[in-house]
């Protein structure tokens, strides 16, 4: 059993290192689609192809094996397993800044994939040595530390490539992930490893309802993050310099990520008097609108104050979906849902860059309104649970 103040310390350093996590990881994406145009020797829509192959490669193998490593911890001592994954991203990212070849630099990114599922591993260190009153809160922190990692990563990685340029800034990325794997190893006491008797079976919770919660998680993430991956061409469509394009990047990312924690708690707040379903249908076709609209933009302020709407309003539907089956208080549903994070995360540079390497930003914006509004349709139309099944969702019928 941990103690009350290992579990205080579990929660600090396991948030920090969180919050190193997500900011190295953004710290490097933002600079990353530069670099590749640097070192690319293939034409420029062939180079867009593999800008969304290298960005999107290693969220994408992490949605796959990301379950895989949380089920160790039911084998294995989760802080080992924990510890594991820091070294291997920073040796990743070490490496990266000497790899000057496109394919070597697409199988280092699938590699940080294999080794990924930092951020469930972490989420089971720290629920499992929480206090039962506390678990909830302590989530909560955890989950800001990985957003804070978000807002903070972006500008200063723009920053530091221009000063120190791409091969320093792969060095900083990997610095601070060996500063988080020092601190952990130092103050974080394990946990036991999960009884093999309280595994669900994914497949026995998961229904259509949680399908179509998948879907909507899905194309909410691909808004927020396919944008990264074609920013080099945004700043070229205002003609904007590669050099003040740089500089500008992280500025962009840091404002429309600002909006959208503003707007996670604000709509979040808001729910419980407008009720769930109603307040994520709003927020899709607003957000979807504000998508649509980003081609409209001729110039780079107005582009950003867009963005910044669009992410303000869409952000928020992520956890007003979780909350939907919270309720049923099942690891297999939550986990399931929570792929639909990483496989957007994954996909939406994949999906950005390969329409634009077939078309231009305009359809780009498009399309991906058009995907998020198909997902709504499906939801509001085929969402219908029996009374009773999602008592969240029921609370607030009244206002539906």
């Amino acid at each position: 059993m941990v103690t009350q103040q290992a579990s205080r310390r579990n929660l600090i350093f396991i948030s920090f290192s969180q919050f190193g996590s997500a900011f190295s990881f953004n710290f490097v994406n933002i600079f990353l689609p530069f670099y590749i145009f640097n070192i690319s020797t293939y034409s420029v829509g062939e180079t867009l192809l593999w800008t969304g192959a290298i960005l999107g490669s290693t969220g994408l193998v992490t949605a796959a094996t990301s379950p895989f490593w949380g089920s160790l911890t039911h084998h294995f001592s989760p802080k080992l397993l924990y510890l594991r994954a820091f070294i291997v991203h920073s040796i990743m990212f070490f490496l990266m800044g000497f790899t000057k070849d496109l394919h070597l630099l697409l199988l280092l990114r699938i590699l940080q994939g294999l080794v990924g599922g930092v951020s469930t591993i972490g989420m089971i260190i720290v629920s499992s040595s929480s206090l039962e009153e506390r678990v909830s809160l302590d989530l909560g922190i955890f989950q800001s530390s990985l957003t804070l990692g978000q807002l903070v990563g972006p500008p200063l990685g723009s920053l530091a490539a221009v000063i120190w340029g791409f091969k320093g800034a792969f060095i900083s990325a990997s610095a601070v992930l060996i500063a988080a794997f020092i601190f952990c190893h130092l103050y974080v006491t394990d946990v036991p490893k999960l009884p093999k008797e309280e595994r669900a079976s994914i497949r026995a919770s998961i229904d259509k309802y949680v399908i179509i919660g998948w879907i909507l998680c899905f194309a909410a993430q691909i808004q927020l993050m396919f944008l990264p991956s074609v920013l080099p061409d945004v700043f070229g469509k205002f003609n904007i310099g590669e050099t003040l394009a740089l500089k500008l990047a992280g500025t962009v990312v840091m404002c429309y990520t600002i909006t959208a924690m503003i707007g996670t708690y604000l709509w979040s707040w808001l729910s419980r008097r407008y009720g769930l379903h109603r307040m994520i249908t709003s927020l899709f076709i607003l957000g979807s609108l504000s998508q649509a609209l980003l081609a409209l933009s001729r110039g780079i302020v107005g582009f950003t104050l867009i963005r910044m709407v669009q992410t303000g309003l869409v952000a928020a539907t992520i956890p007003l979906i979780f909350s939907i089956f919270v309720s049923k208080r099942k690891g297999g549903i939550i986990g399931f849902l929570n792929s639909a994070r990483f496989t957007g995360s994954a996909l939406g540079p994949i999906l950005a860059t390969s329409i634009l390497a077939f078309s231009n930003l305009e359809v780009l914006y498009l399309s991906i309104s058009t995907i998020s509004l198909l997902a709504l349709f499906g939801f509001r139309f085929f969402f219908k649970p029996p009374e009773g099944l999602f008592p969240t969702l029921q609370a607030n019928k009244s206002t539906l």
